[in-house]
């Protein structure tokens, strides 16, 4: 129990915090490896403010999921960015930085969407090789 509010229940001490990252940092990988099954994706990179009026950048890959017969076309979030820059500069340089983080193949990638095309507009990001 807590000692400043007797009688409520904290289940968020930092076994169970970690745990949850654990958990949800596993997630992540399985679907960025059902991704790279898929080989062919899309990327679409949504700017939003949060609460604090910080930019940032929501990373949603769309691929197609064959489960033997079945074919299932996802649209995952898989992280928020914080966007330093908004400028086009910026926006590339996070978009290409969490696409190798995430370790997909740029080459593989067949569609890109923008929410912010105006600041897009001047930018070319191209199928580039490591």
């Amino acid at each position: 129990m807590s000692e400043k509010n007797p009688g409520s229940v904290s289940h968020l001490s930092h076994d169970i915090q970690n745990e949850i990252i654990s958990l949800l940092a596993n997630a992540v990988r399985d679907i960025i490896n059902e991704i790279k099954e898929a080989k062919y994706s899309g990327i679409l990179f949504a700017s939003t403010p949060d609460i604090s009026h910080t930019e940032q950048l929501a990373e949603v890959i769309r691929y197609v999921h064959f489960d033997f017969e079945n074919a299932t076309v996802k649209e995952t979030l898989i992280q928020f960015v914080e966007l330093d820059k908004n400028n086009a500069a910026g926006y590339e340089e996070i978009i290409l930085r969490s696409i190798e983080e995430d370790d997909l193949n740029f080459l593989d990638c067949r569609a890109q969407v923008y929410d912010n095309e105006a600041v897009m507009s001047g930018s070319i990001i191209t199928n580039k090789t490591a």
